[in-house]
């Protein structure tokens, strides 16, 4: 029996359709001598770190590095059924087609299943791109042979166990060094990275001293022409950063130049136009839902999936690509008549449509594992049934589609160059003459204004005498950048290798889209907000001093994308054969020993628990931390358990703690501390002041401790709760 592992149902359904696998059971298709089934992405998981070691909580340095001789994979809990499902069918199959996406992730998927399930059998890839009909029939007439794709599948594991090395273990050191009650403090590849980017912008933003500016414009005309405004182009002598900083040498121009004749110096006229833009990857459409509708990056991922599984309404929608393959080009007039149905309020514009005109966005060179997301042709789509947010987004899918399909958007161009006192004034406009893709989408791809375009421009002739109408100095001001929102923090993530120098690790992040994936990056920015290490406000991503803080200590090999390009770097020669799977990984290590010494020695220069001291314990001077228990608010010391201080909360500041009753003699089990009066729930005790390392307690007699009746503690604990005190339960109800 040949057995085809595919990545998700959709995928399944589209490829045993195309075998005529019309058999339909739980979990698969089949006919005759065929059987498709399908993961639900990864059916199986690395497993944590206390697989490897028995007593790894506390977390704590002296356990670490955990590194795996052998690594455990573990079923994914969500998804045991179906993987019990393909484990059967596994193990009667003779031959397996791995069928699931054409890149390295879907490898993985694939291949760890065979792995898991020890099969021995032969293995065939079918390696394709696009679930049209077309595509998939032309895939499945050149399917490879297994071994084709294994370095991929190598690769895949190296970035995957890659991750788990470092993120596991830093995260566990970080967190054991620096947490003090603070909570898991995460580091990973992707994750820390992104943080340094918001860090780093905001930053900017605090150091910015905006400074004015000035702009000269001028008002000329020639003998057969209206007039026309120019700006003056500030020679280098009197720019900075190519801006005037002078009020007065913009005043001392205008007045240089009245009553003085010029000249036309260059005059051009062009026709120009721009192609339709590719339609929607994943990012994209994040960035346009944060920036148009406030739509959250994990948000809209899950309007997206919605509107591909519920509704069927779009394509696969985990997709970093823009671009569409030519065998799909032959749907378009198919799906622009469902649309007509199904979203009535374009029928107008699909009526200008040209299915004949065919946009750069068909090209089978440019797709990727997955092509655009695009409108389906399925006409049983019912927008009443959409939420708002589907149909903003469902919108936003069917524009870019139907632009494709409106033609080039054109525009003539004018420029002029006015040499006048010996300065030189010029102007740029572009004045529409045809719509084309912009008739549904220009309210979208909106153009950036050019400073230089003040408005329309006659017909000129060169070396034509010009006069000078009027002069205005106008007064603006530098900006900061922007604070990042989900969408541009996404696209920053993307264009990261803008941030290092190295051109050869540049263009490493360049072809691998950045850091990343168009399905893990919105849930990056959950897990900053998460850890706390940023907030938003409104619609701003804004880092706080518990990530600035954070970011300090930890070294720059984990923050530095760069990192994740020399990476790749390696991953790819994985991929080519080049590099064997445990070299990268003894790399790894290697790394992340390093990454684990250089943070021994910043730890190693910091008091412990001395993470925010605003507020220090009394007793021990480490920082305090604000916490919430059943009671409400109190504030604990985070060098806990050594110190097991509390004080109320007053107002978000640490309180005054009531005066403890202490006992006149030393503890008669330790003889090294102190006894102090507690109150339980229904009766007084006495505790050791050296608690945890003496657990004595004794029943309160006549506002003393009764030493003739110690309690002795049970084998159960309780967490530590609003008291501040992790004390055993003890017998009787105290």
């Amino acid at each position: 029996m040949k057995l085809y592992i595919c990545e998700k149902p959709s995928q399944g359904r589209d490829i045993a359709r195309n075998l005529r696998c019309t058999q339909k059971h739980d979990g698969y298709m089949a006919s005759a001598d065929t059987i498709v089934t399908w993961c639900i992405g990864h059916l199986l998981e690395q497993q944590k770190p206390d697989a490897y070691e028995k007593d790894i909580k506390p977390w704590r340095r002296a356990i670490l590095p955990i590194v795996p001789d052998k690594w455990k994979m573990a079923v994914v809990d969500r998804t045991k059924t179906q993987f019990k499902i393909v484990k059967e069918l596994v193990k009667q199959a003779d031959t397996i087609v791995i069928a699931t996406d054409a890149d390295r992730e879907g490898d993985v998927i694939g291949r760890e299943i065979l792995d898991y399930c020890k099969y021995k059998g032969k293995v065939e890839r079918l390696w394709l791109s696009a679930l049209d009909d077309a595509s998939i029939q032309k895939a499945l007439k050149g399917i490879k042979p297994g071994e084709s794709t294994y370095p991929l599948y190598q690769a895949g594991l190296g970035r995957q166990r890659a991750d788990w090395l470092i993120g596991m273990n830093m995260t566990m050191a970080t967190t054991s060094y620096f947490s003090q009650g603070q909570g898991v403090l995460s580091v990973g590849r992707v994750q820390t990275p992104t943080l340094q980017l918001i860090v780093n912008r905001d930053i900017q933003i605090e150091k910015f001293g905006s400074q004015d500016y000035y702009v000269l414009h001028a008002r000329f005309k020639t003998a057969d022409s209206e007039p026309f405004v120019t700006t003056w182009d500030i020679p280098a002598s009197k720019a900075e950063n190519g801006k005037c900083l002078k009020r007065s040498h913009c005043a001392m121009v205008a007045e240089k130049i009245q009553g003085v004749t010029g000249a036309v110096a260059s005059f051009s006229e062009k026709s120009k136009s721009q192609s339709p833009p590719v339609c929607l990857s994943l990012s994209t459409l994040q960035k346009l839902a944060s920036s148009k509708f406030g739509i959250s990056a994990k948000e809209t991922l899950n309007i997206a999936q919605s509107l591909y599984e519920t509704h069927k309404a779009t394509t696969y929608p985990r997709t970093d690509c823009g671009y569409l393959p030519e065998s799909q080009f032959a749907d378009a007039e198919n799906i622009l008549t469902t649309l007509k149905g199904v979203a009535s309020h374009f029928s107008d514009v699909i009526e200008s449509c040209d299915t004949r005109f065919k946009s750069p966005v068909w090209n089978d060179k440019k797709v990727t594992a997955h092509h655009g997301i695009i409108p389906t042709g399925n006409s049983k789509v019912d927008t009443a049934k959409m939420t708002s947010e589907e149909k903003q987004l469902y919108g936003l899918v069917c524009r870019y589609y139907i632009a494709q399909f409106l033609g080039n958007y054109e525009y003539a161009q004018r420029k002029v160059t006015v040499a006048c006192a010996n300065e030189t004034f010029s102007a740029t406009n572009n004045t529409p003459t045809r719509d084309g893709w912009k008739m549904v989408l220009s309210k979208i791809e909106s153009e950036k204004k050019d400073d230089n375009d003040t408005g329309s421009i006659p017909l000129l002739s060169i070396d034509a005498e010009t006069t000078t109408c009027n002069t205005d100095v106008l007064t603006k001001k530098t900006k900061p950048p922007a604070r990042y929102t989900e969408g541009t923090l996404i696209q920053a993530m993307k264009n990261i290798a803008k941030e290092i120098d190295d051109k050869a690790l540049q263009k490493v992040l360049r072809d691998t889209a950045g850091i990343g994936t168009e399905a893990t990056r919105a849930n990056i920015i959950e897990i900053l907000l998460k850890r706390e290490f940023i907030r938003k406000d409104k619609k701003f991503l804004i880092s706080t001093d518990k990530g600035r803080k954070f970011l300090e200590k930890l070294p720059n090999i984990v923050k530095d994308p760069a990192t994740t390009a020399k990476w790749e770097q390696m991953l790819d020669e994985v991929a080519e054969g080049k590099v064997t799977l445990s070299t990268f990984l003894t790399e790894q290590e290697a790394n992340l020993t390093t990454m684990l010494e250089r943070l021994d020695k910043v730890a190693a220069t910091q008091p412990r628990g001395n993470v925010d001291a605003e507020h220090q314990c009394p007793e021990c001077k480490s920082a305090l931390h604000r916490r919430k228990g059943k009671n409400g608010f109190f504030w604990g010391c985070t060098a806990y358990p050594n110190c097991s201080t509390t004080l109320p909360d007053e107002n978000g500041k640490p309180g005054t703690r009531k005066p403890e009753t202490v006992s006149a003699i030393d503890c008669p089990t330790c003889k090294a501390h102190k006894l102090v009066k507690r109150k339980g729930k229904k009766a007084f005790f006495w505790g050791c002041k050296g608690y945890p390392e003496c657990k004595a307690i004794f029943w309160d007699k006549n506002n003393a401790p009764d030493f003739e009746t110690e309690v002795k503690p049970q084998s159960s604990t309780k967490k530590r709760g609003s008291s501040g005190r992790s004390q055993k339960n003890i017998k009787g109800d105290v």
